[in-house]
């Protein structure tokens, strides 16, 4: 006879359609979770069509009008997400945002196992994302950390640093960590770059710099565009490509901007190039994909992401809004394609050999079955 399943109850303040880590993260989990759990994900609503869980359950709560950096927070209902903890085996929360938070507290007090995923310092994370109040706004959520985060049983982390920043805030749950992984048999080099630019509407003969991922403020796109601009003036035939959001500057020529999308990978093929400008980040599974895709990555030295993209071996670091020096390495690589060619290869050498997803599900499996 089959064992019956646990229950399994994933509390989100970030899920799709809007897309972001978060969102990416559970994308490519829940079909491996549904195979060993009943899944129920609690989530925000955010605007948007909702695809590809069909055998999950997912509760959406509605969510505020005011917005909190780029993300409007949910508004959900204590009695509901009371009710969903107490008819779950394990608890699994993505963030301490509303629905993280309550879900935490709802599964302490029931002696529930709560398990959390922190994905991001989010300390640093929120207080970047806003125009006003940063200082307090992050003083307030230091605060929160260890309250919440010391009800967990397990906490999973993408690299050893989480681990350490963590401790230093007082949070003693032990760690695991989860090195987060891509599919590369999916993100995989274009077969050809004339018609994925063709495809997207983009000039075949313009070298294609490209980032790909949400538009907040701590993502500093601004600093991108900047250097962009100026290798422009130096090399004529280079195009910007922005995915995942809405931006307008000055001049936009050249400068192309496409919304959120669920399909990445025709926008990958169609990048000569891949900037992560970010003042901070985890993992960046964007960076991961473009590696995996044989594009030359460029990146600030942020989070896991510095440990692997190694400067001049498998892509370039340079300092944070630093504009120069992104330029200076943007005309390096757009005036030497087989440089470009060379890091590509090594950057997908890299995520072949090291980051592979079937490893972390089984990982994730693993830890959330012992509950």
């Amino acid at each position: 006879m089959e064992e019956k399943k646990k229950t399994l109850l994933i509390a989100t303040d970030s899920f799709l359609p809007r897309w972001d880590g978060i969102s990416r993260f559970l994308n490519e989990i829940t079909p491996y979770l549904t195979k060993h759990f009943d899944v129920v994900i609690a989530a925000p609503r955010f605007p948007g069509t909702l695809t590809g869980f069909d055998d999950v359950t997912v509760i959406r709560f509605p969510i505020s009008k005011l917005a909190v950096g780029d993300i409007n927070p949910a508004k959900p209902k204590r009695s509901q997400i009371k009710k969903l903890v107490k008819n779950s085996d394990i608890v699994w929360t993505q963030s301490i945002g509303p629905i993280g938070a309550l879900a935490m507290h709802y599964a302490r007090k029931m002696d529930k196992p709560l398990v959390a995923f922190v994905h991001s310092v989010e300390w640093f994370l929120f207080s970047k994302s806003l125009k006003r109040f940063k200082k307090p706004v992050e003083f307030s959520i230091r605060k929160v950390i260890p309250y919440l985060y010391n009800k967990c049983d397990l906490i999973m982390v993408p690299f050893d640093g989480m681990a350490q920043l963590l401790d230093e805030q007082g949070v003693k749950p032990n760690k695991e960590i989860v090195y987060l992984g891509i599919d590369h048999n999916r993100f995989r080099p274009a077969e050809s770059k004339i018609l994925a630019k063709e495809h997207l509407g983009l000039n075949p003969n313009n070298i294609v710099v490209g980032y790909l991922g949400r538009f907040g403020r701590e993502k500093d796109i601004s600093t991108l565009y900047a250097a962009f601009r100026k290798l422009h003036q130096d090399k004529p035939n280079t195009a910007l490509m922005l995915v995942g959001g809405e931006a307008k500057f000055d001049n936009m020529e050249n400068v192309k901007v496409f919304g959120s999308t669920e399909n990445t990978l025709p926008f990958y093929h169609a990048m000569d190039i891949y900037v992560l400008p970010s003042l901070t980040e985890t993992t960046s599974l964007t960076t991961m994909e473009a590696m995996a895709c044989g594009l030359p990555v460029v990146v600030t030295p942020v989070g896991y992401v510095e440990q692997y993209v190694k400067h001049k071996e498998n892509g370039f670091v340079f300092p944070f809004q630093n504009v120069d020096r992104l330029y200076i390495i943007l005309k390096k690589l757009v005036s030497d394609m087989p440089l470009r060619k060379e890091i590509g290869r090594k950057a997908r050498q890299t995520m072949i050999q090291k980051h592979s997803w079937d490893k972390t599900a089984d990982q994730i499996v693993d830890m959330l079955k012992k509950f």
